[in-house]
């Protein structure tokens, strides 16, 4: 069974205004409160760069090396405001039913490319003949378990030429309470 890992991001909100008319006009998810997304364009990943003390907390596999096992270290690895800021609690692959990391809430589930940096969900454009809009949830992720890997399904058959989507893989995203 997958572990739960963390990642520290940037929240991506109506503020700036200009900002995110335009991403939700490009989406078409006219509906969303806030992204929460693992897409590193939209919430930028707030470690950048790796020190020494991460290599005991981090993922020591390709593409992974900026998830953590320990969602405090993340909170202690750099100023944390959680007006700008979130800690998101992950899971590749999830089971259909999965007991959440105490101090988090559960926000649905994305779908992320095999570099786990592009959402193919939210960050590739409408894919109108694979789901629409208003499938996505307050926060632009799907909420039914089944739908989403109906959706990744569709997505690597159509497209399997494509880097993003021939390989696009479910994660079941939460986000850790501020104090959590």
């Amino acid at each position: 069974m997958a572990e739960w890992l963390y990642t520290l991001r940037q929240r991506f909100t109506s503020s700036p205004q200009e900002a995110w008319d335009s991403y939700r006009s490009f989406s078409g998810f006219a509906h969303i409160e806030e992204l929460i997304t693992l897409d590193s364009l939209m919430c930028p990943n707030l470690v950048t760069e790796l020190v020494g003390e991460d290599w005991d907390h981090n993922v020591h596999e390709d593409f992974h090396v900026t998830l953590f096992r320990d969602p405090g270290y993340l909170r202690r690895r750099m100023p944390f405001d959680p007006d700008r800021h979130q800690i998101l609690a992950l899971k590749e692959h999830p089971a259909e039913s999965e007991v959440l990391p105490e101090g988090s809430m559960w926000c649905g589930f994305g779908l992320l490319d095999s570099y786990c940096d592009i959402s193919t969900l939210t960050d590739c454009g409408p894919v109108p003949d694979v789901f629409h809009p208003s499938e996505v949830n307050r926060w632009a992720l799907i909420n039914d378990w089944n739908r989403a890997y109906r959706i990744r399904d569709d997505m690597r058959r159509m497209f399997p030429e494509d880097d993003h989507f021939r390989q696009c893989e479910v994660w079941l995203v939460a986000r850790v309470a501020p104090g959590g």
